[in-house]
């Protein structure tokens, strides 16, 4: 067994959590430091700290996991090339869903799908994460009318969802008929002018440009590129795009090369902020339509992405499997408990 069997959450994922709750670092209340953490995973389960380290790292970035299983303070590193901090110099501490996790594993509360809701793509597994509040619904459902139809048990749950709110893209009836299936995962990338563009995005941008080009002329065609894959780097998506800008020596020798491998970029400035995220813009070279940039976009890794992904078992077949065997449990109960922790963590981030 590589999971708790009333939680779905994996056994490492658990431990923490358990090391977490004994020493009363709940939600709402005072953290500890990570590396207290590693200390006691090593020394009474031998976990080796490295890789626990690891573990404790994709817990706490909070654009891995649509259902985040602890709270993080201190420096967990960005999305780009910025490293964690080391564990001595940040503390955890469990989230009101975590706490449902645990409630759940010690038989306190019935079972909860939080590890179907999660997948485990964020540790290059197979399963995708799904809309927390669909899996539910669907759940729900399938409770009331055991004999609902597949198709409507997958129109329920929808697509796989990641909490970036990238699009996702792929062969779904195969993921849904428990297939290997290649889903594409894509940036949002936007045709739109600088006048909208929020002031304070461009006050705060990381780069000189924004403040340049984005204030000079406001009716210019510029596109924005936000909600990227939660799995792609950000600092080498933008090295990638202005690297694809820089005109080479050899692009007058093989102009239509060039035309091909060339971004047809004027500016490019990074936009990112604490309130509107990570955000590029770009404005399109003279003569470009910005639909045609927009196209080539899409295409550099990073603003798009692939990932393989498979099902234990078809869709529907999960949830109807996960009803049944806890048919004599309080799923009411359990679910409703799940939803208010997820409203709880609602509240939580919008009050930050």
């Amino acid at each position: 067994m590589t999971m708790g069997q009333r939680s779905g959450v994996g056994l490492v994922e658990l431990a923490i959590l358990e090391v977490l709750d004994a020493r009363r670092a709940r939600p709402g209340g005072r953290a500890v430091q990570s590396e207290k953490v590693l200390a006691v995973l090593e020394g009474e389960l031998g976990l080796a700290r490295g890789y626990a380290w690891q573990v404790l790292i994709d817990l706490a970035q909070p654009w891995k996991l649509p259902v985040p299983l602890i709270e993080g303070r201190g420096n967990f590193g960005g999305r780009g090339n910025d490293p964690p901090a080391s564990p001595r110099y940040n503390e955890v501490r469990l989230s009101p869903v975590g706490q449902i996790a645990l409630a759940a594993e010690r038989g306190e509360i019935g079972p909860v799908p939080i590890g179907m809701i999660n997948g485990n793509t964020h540790r290059e597994g197979l399963r995708p994460p799904f809309r927390p509040a669909a899996v539910i619904d669907a759940i729900r459902q399938v409770i009331a009318r055991p004999r609902l139809a597949g198709s409507q048990i997958t129109a329920i749950i929808g697509p796989p969802d990641f909490i970036t709110g990238c699009t996702v893209t792929g062969d779904l009836a195969a993921l849904t008929a428990g297939q290997h299936a290649e889903l594409g995962l894509h940036a949002r990338v936007t045709v739109t002018d600088a006048a909208h563009v929020h002031e304070r995005e461009i006050k705060a941008g990381r780069t000189g440009q924004a403040l340049l080009f984005l204030t000079r002329d406001p009716t210019r065609p510029v596109i924005i590129i936000d909600k990227f894959p939660p799995y792609a780097n950000t600092d080498e998506i933008i090295g990638s795009i202005a690297d694809r800008a820089q005109g080479r020596d050899w692009h007058s020798r093989h102009p239509e090369l060039g035309v091909l491998t060339r971004l047809p970029i004027k500016n490019l400035a990074d936009i990112t902020s604490v309130r509107g995220g990570y955000r590029f813009a770009c404005l399109p070279a003279d003569g470009t339509p910005p639909e045609v940039l927009r196209d080539q976009l899409l295409k550099i890794h990073g603003v798009s992405m692939y990932i393989t992904t498979r099902l234990p078992q078809p869709l529907p077949t999960m949830i109807r499997t996960w009803v049944r065997a806890n048919q004599d449990e309080d799923l009411a109960g359990s679910l409703t408990a799940l939803e208010k922790a997820l409203a709880s963590r609602l509240q939580r981030s919008l009050a930050d």
